[in-house]
């Protein structure tokens, strides 16, 4: 069944967007429901999720309707937008129905769970002409927003180092759905990794080649997700080389990004982004330390798109989680075969 958008308008006249909230999980109760709360042109039509408890407090915390049925939600509350955050293996039915009923999507990442299934995806939203964007807050950061423009200062790029680390304990790391390859779709590679092959696409493209090697061994052999990714890929026809470490098992959290170029080298560390020139004396730098505006920025950038709902095969976005999901397939193949993959 095509819905035609509701929307309905204040007495000032301007529009309210009706969203429906999917998955009560950590992202969406820190980031995605304060957001939604910080807008006066959207109101919260309900919250679908399983965990009734959950449901109950969240109906008694900002009085919105609650559901245990996405199909109940969105015949009650006659949606315009929705923001999905759900175990990974939940999204494909979910996401089917959204995209049957017309309702513009944002999707936490990532995109999926497989490169296939990352097209079936995508195909949905295109079947029925509908808006679907995913969740990838630092393409919306005035740090890496800064770290790309500072390029044109370090000359030709010849090098790159990322690392994301976290320290996650045993119990954290066997206990829940992530812990479960069958339903999370992978670790470090796919879960954590996403982030930062997200800002390498972002800012580089799409690798040429890929070499990794993933380590599963931090807890014992039943243990099925890979705890820790390293990979090696070229970019630009193997001008740029690029080093990404990817692990849970670090002594602390972690996020740097390392920049080499010809007359200089770019440093980011946490919120934080540092020019230096090519004898390494600190030209400028610049810190950004509201994590919320990001949040707020990828918001409005989604109600903006959402306003014609139409799905945009020229979307560099979409195009770009779909080749973050080719990248990824091809980290797990690369340590399956023990070879170096090609992508172009």
């Amino acid at each position: 069944m095509k819905q035609e958008l509701l929307k309905s308008a204040d007495a000032s006249g301007s529009v309210t967007h009706k969203v429906l909230v999917v998955g009560l999980g950590g992202q969406t109760r820190k980031d995605h429901i304060p957001a939604l709360m910080r807008r006066k042109d959207v109101k919260i039509i309900g919250i679908v999720d399983t965990n009734q408890a959950l449901l109950d407090e969240y109906h008694l915390l900002i009085g919105v309707p609650v559901f245990t049925s996405l199909v109940d939600a969105i015949q009650t509350g006659m949606p315009d937008l929705a923001i999905v955050s759900v175990p990974h293996f939940e999204y494909s039915g979910i996401l089917r129905t959204l995209a049957a009923h017309k309702i513009a999507t944002l999707k936490e990442k990532p995109l999926a769970m497989t490169y296939q299934e990352a097209i079936e995806i995508i195909n949905m939203y295109q079947d029925s002409d509908t808006y679907l964007q995913i969740c990838v807050q630092r393409r919306f950061s005035k740090l890496y927003d800064t770290t790309k423009k500072l390029l044109d200062s370090i000359g030709r790029v010849y090098s790159v180092y990322v690392e994301y680390t976290m320290k996650l304990s045993a119990e954290d790391m066997a206990s829940g759905w992530r812990a479960d390859k069958k339903i999370s779709g992978g670790g470090a590679a796919l879960d954590m990794g996403y982030h930062s092959i997200d800002l390498l696409t972002y800012i580089f493209g799409t690798p040429d080649k890929v070499y990794a090697q993933l380590n599963y061994h931090s807890l014992d052999s039943n243990y099925t997700i890979d705890d820790t990714m390293k990979a090696m890929m070229t970019y630009r026809d193997g001008r740029i080389n690029a080093n990404l470490v990817v692990t849970k098992i670090f002594n602390q959290k972690n996020e740097k990004v390392r920049i080499f170029g010809s007359d200089g080298s770019i440093y980011v560390d946490e919120r934080k982004v540092t020019l230096y020139d090519k004898d390494g004396v600190e030209m400028e730098s610049h810190s950004f330390n509201f994590k919320t505006e990001e949040v707020d920025q990828q918001l409005s950038y989604f109600i903006e798109k959402s306003k014609k709902n139409r799905f945009d095969s020229r979307d560099r976005n979409l195009k770009d989680q779909l080749n973050n999901m080719l990248v990824i397939d091809s980290i797990y193949k690369s340590h399956d075969i023990s070879q170096v993959i090609k992508l172009g």
